[in-house]
């Protein structure tokens, strides 16, 4: 079988567990297609009580502005599903298109992206962006192909920027600085300045007029908050690769790195082109990026996984014999078959606990108000297989009409907002709250739910079932492997 047909069959395989797959375990995906759902209803005539539609002129929208048009057709689940499945596609696609642009063949970046199918953002659900990180590769390789074809070159260019735009800034940003690097090492190697200025006035032109009109229409890019956790730099590219399991993930950058080692000292590590250039360039932002930028959490961590699907098309291979190479080919062959397998199983076991949790919405009150907390305070490098569970109970916003604390419905950052007079229950934090947080807040009155069991009808405590946090306030309804549901208890009840 030639390396072409196995990256296909591969390939396939990872887009076929996303279409068959109902509800893709993606952490904050949970939540995103609870918004299509209410947004969707919204369209139809079917308003929540709690949420209203918010459209503005503001990017990150990809997801908003596909899925629930689709949902004319398709129900809301399906077309959810089919945006992931065109999200794939998209970013291992578009990692082979860069390869192409530069190296004029197909050689091993394709691979490298499938090592990557289940990276941090795409696991824990970031969809916006990595439907933006895909355009942005496609991006990347038109403006190499139509380098020397200006029209051609500005009008793709320019397209690009506007979709971008729409679909996350980030990624806007990520294709714009992989271009300006791209650039500066061409004016590095031919020195003419002319050629320079007229590459960077067009790359900069579009994104100009689009952030004039962002500014001149009051819009925004989301709350304000920045932090740099300078701490865990050295520690997230062990979970880069793969957002589910830190062992995995590990594996994986061990065979890049061991791999790239043993080239570097025989010389088999050959910059193509800009490669040098890029791989110096992320390296820079990597550090220089917030751990959390504008309220968006784990930036850094993407500009990771860019630079992953990226940087191979600008990197060839020489190995310095073919035993060698032979056991770098079987040894990423068989991780990305566990990766796949894997992420298969963690998958299918979902399909349970979503189905039960659907499932006791009909044992709350229509309607009702829904406070959501973790049975423990988990962390990136430990707690990747609950966290697919996390937003679950935001989709009763739509198959309830509840109010639910964790629903993204944020300013600046989704098109979906809290009516008038419930913003206080809907939070930029809520979906990092813990049962302990909760004894916090209930003894002392202070934190962002100060007054719960009087706000709230009901509590989702997420994660393994443990013994009742608050007795005296809450009564058991479900308890499921992963999620345990409460009535709180009124006072006089």
């Amino acid at each position: 079988m030639t390396r072409e047909k196995l990256f296909a069959l591969l390939a396939l395989a990872v887009l076929a567990l996303t279409l068959a797959t109902p509800i893709p375990a993606m952490a904050d995906y949970l939540n995103h297609l609870a918004r299509m759902r209410l947004l969707a209803a919204e369209r139809a005539g079917d308003v929540s009580p709690y949420y209203m539609a918010a459209w503005s002129f503001y990017p990150n929208l990809a997801m908003d502005l596909i899925v629930p048009p689709l949902s004319r057709w398709l129900d809301v689940e399906t077309a959810a599903r089919l945006f992931v499945f065109a999200t794939q596609a998209l970013t291992i696609s578009g990692a082979v298109a860069v390869e192409i642009a530069v190296k004029k063949r197909f050689d091993y970046a394709g691979f490298i992206a499938l090592l990557f199918a289940y990276a941090f953002p795409f696991a824990w659900g970031f969809v916006n962006f990595s439907f933006g990180l895909g355009l942005a590769l496609w991006g990347i390789a038109c403006w190499i192909v139509f380098r020397e074809t200006f029209f051609a070159r500005a009008i793709a260019h320019t397209l690009f920027v506007a979709a971008l735009f729409a679909a996350h800034l980030f990624a806007l940003g990520l294709y714009g600085f992989t271009l300006g690097v791209y650039e500066l090492w061409r004016f590095h190697e031919r020195r003419a300045a002319k050629d320079l200025v007229g590459a960077l006035a067009v790359l900069a032109a579009p994104a100009l007029v689009a952030g004039a009109a962002l500014l001149l229409s009051g819009g925004s890019v989301g709350q304000q908050g920045n932090s740099w956790d300078f701490a865990f730099k050295p520690l997230w590219p062990l979970v880069a690769a793969n957002g589910y399991s830190t062992p995995l993930s590990t594996l994986i950058l061990a065979l890049l790195l061991l791999t790239a080692l043993r080239l570097r000292r025989a010389n088999g590590l050959v910059a193509v082109q800009a490669g040098g250039w890029l791989a110096a360039g992320f390296a820079l932002l990597y550090v220089a990026t917030p751990q959390m930028l504008f309220d968006t959490a784990y930036v850094d961590v993407r500009v990771l996984v860019a630079a992953a699907l990226i940087l191979p098309g600008f990197i060839g291979l020489r190995f310095p014999d073919p035993v060698w190479e032979r056991r770098v080919n079987l040894a990423t062959l068989a991780l990305i078959c566990v990766n796949l397998a894997f992420v298969g199983w963690l998958w299918t076991s979902y399909r349970a606990d979503y189905a039960a949790m659907i499932q006791s919405f009909a044992q709350i009150d229509r309607g009702t108000k829904i406070l959501v907390a973790r049975a423990n305070d988990e962390s990136p490098f430990s707690g990747q297989t609950i966290e697919p569970m996390i937003h679950a109970p935001t989709l009763a916003a739509s198959y309830d009409k509840a109010l639910v604390s964790s629903v993204m419905a944020l300013k600046g950052k989704q098109p979906l907002t809290s009516r008038p007079g419930y913003e206080k229950l809907n939070v930029q934090d809520a979906g990092s709250i813990t049962v302990a947080d909760l004894a916090v807040m209930a003894d002392q009155a202070v934190g962002l739910f100060a007054h719960w069991p009087d706000d709230f009808g009901y509590l989702y405590v997420i994660g393994a079932p443990g013994e009742n946090p608050f007795p005296a306030r809450l009564e058991p309804l479900r308890v499921e492997r992963r999620f345990t549901l409460y009535r709180i208890r009124k006072p006089g009840r």
